[in-house]
């Protein structure tokens, strides 16, 4: 009697319970996994052979299939399937590094567009350039667009309506170096939230503007120019965007930064802007309208990075003693500073946005290994937040360089409420060094009884 209890428990708990459920509900399961990995199920059974044609979310990446020729092959016979279903993809994604035909890729793409389609992600790494099928710009159900690098976008004649679109990014496109098509696809996207633009050689020197009021993420990325002595130009970045939360910028392109609304609703901000020698702007010039952008922004946010170019250009504007930086505002939101830096006149900005940041709680610094450290000089009075607000300081890149001490041992003094520093180690710092600093650092006398000090590699 008690074997045959065993054996019916050992049954119940074998038995294969979703098989028995229905094929919709067992396809949404596998819509969750890794495309290739819901085609594995095929060989679970007879029943399950066909299933994967019902999935209505798609992940191809051929760097993960066995060979690129089978591949090809099974995405050709995707086409054929897709091409006989209405409406049945919600989400597809698509990344390939092989070498097709531009045409055999194109119509892939073509065989997801359908007018359910809510998410398309394609990168597309190859020779041939592939241009993206116009019927993409009028699903009125998208609401993610990523695309990347060999993506031919051509808007010449085509309305754009995306009206649930709230998430666009564009990387390394051809398209990117025409600033209208950009504009273009910001019209036709009234509820865009996050919009990324990345491109690494920019060529274009026409004004590009961006102008949504409902964008609340923000990430352009411009590191480089192509210089043309024959067309110098003066390329121009404006931001009309008064509800943003989200602003990262790393323009080293741009000439003119301009911003035509303030977004009183930012929470966070990361910049790098530099001036270039083949800009046709004077440098005095260009620092100044740099400064001008900053001051607004560093008022606002709560959380803000600041890029070494940025620290130079910073840095530059105190050296010079220019206009822009004299009587500069409380940032009275700032909580968290990141920068990047080294150098003499970046301690003395330091010091200056120290003094104006009264509620600062965490102080991250990343130290540039490429330059020697000068000696610390203290600030002629200690700042607010050393005094009432900062609990955490970290130090990335420490070389035990006696401007780099002096520094953390001015922290460890005077930040009266301290809770943590960290010193994280230079990969060229030797072990002798690091037993002294931690010594040294260790032994110094601590404004805050609480105050922990970590050494890591």
């Amino acid at each position: 009697m008690a074997k045959d209890d065993r054996r019916k428990r050992c049954k119940e708990v074998n038995k294969d319970m979703i098989s028995g459920l229905p094929n919709v509900i067992i396809g949404h399961i596998l819509s969750f996994l890794p495309t290739k990995d819901a085609l594995c199920t095929c060989i679970l059974s007879k029943s399950w052979r066909e299933l994967w044609r019902s999935l209505s979310n798609f992940d191809f990446d051929d760097r993960t299939w066995k060979s690129k020729i089978i591949f090809g092959n099974f995405m050709d016979r995707f086409c054929y399937l897709q091409n006989s279903r209405e409406n049945s993809i919600r989400k597809f994604r698509l990344r390939v590094n092989g070498s097709y035909p531009s045409s055999r890729m194109s119509a892939w793409i073509s065989a997801a567009i359908k007018d359910n389609l809510e998410e398309l992600k394609l990168w597309i790494y190859t020779a041939d350039h592939v241009p993206l099928p116009r019927r993409i710009f009028s699903c009125e159900k998208l609401v993610i667009l990523d695309l990347g690098y060999r993506i031919d976008i051509d808007l010449l004649g085509v309305g754009v309506h995306f009206p649930c679109l709230k998430v666009l990014h564009l990387q390394d496109l051809p398209m990117l170096d025409d600033h209208a098509s950009i504009e273009k696809l910001l019209a036709g996207s009234p509820v865009l939230e996050e919009l990324k633009i990345e491109h690494e050689d920019c060529e274009s020197r026409n004004a590009l503007r961006i102008c949504s009021s409902s964008l609340k993420r923000l990430i352009i990325r411009f590191p480089l120019i192509a210089y043309d002595e024959k067309d110098p130009g003066c390329r121009e970045l404006t931001l009309d965007t008064p509800n943003l939360e989200l602003l990262k910028l790393t323009d080293l392109v741009s000439e003119k930064l301009n911003m035509l609304q303030i977004p009183y609703s930012l929470v966070e901000a990361a910049l790098s802007v530099a001036y270039k020698h083949v800009f046709t702007i004077e440098v005095d010039d260009y620092i100044d309208m740099a400064v001008q952008l900053l001051r607004p922004i560093m008022t606002i946010v709560k959380i803000l990075r600041l890029c070494d170019t940025t620290m130079r250009t910073l840095s530059d504007a105190v050296h010079k003693k220019l206009p822009c930086v004299g009587n500069l505002p409380d940032f009275q939101n700032l909580t968290r500073l990141e920068i990047e830096a080294s150098g003499n006149d970046r301690w003395m900005v330091l010091h200056e946005i120290l003094k104006c940041s009264p509620k600062l709680e965490v102080f991250i610094l990343y130290k540039d290994s490429t330059e020697k450290t000068p000696r610390w000089r203290n600030p002629e009075f200690v700042p607010r937040c050393l005094r009432s607000s900062l609990k955490v300081i970290e130090y990335a890149g420490f070389e035990s360089e006696l401007g780099e001490i002096e520094m953390a041992e001015y922290f460890i003094k005077n930040a009266v409420v301290l809770e943590k520093m960290t010193i994280e180690y230079g990969w060229k710092m030797i072990h002798d060094f690091k037993e002294r600093v931690a010594e040294r650092l260790t032994e110094c006398r601590r404004g805050s009884k609480a105050c922990r000090i970590v050494f890591s590699s």
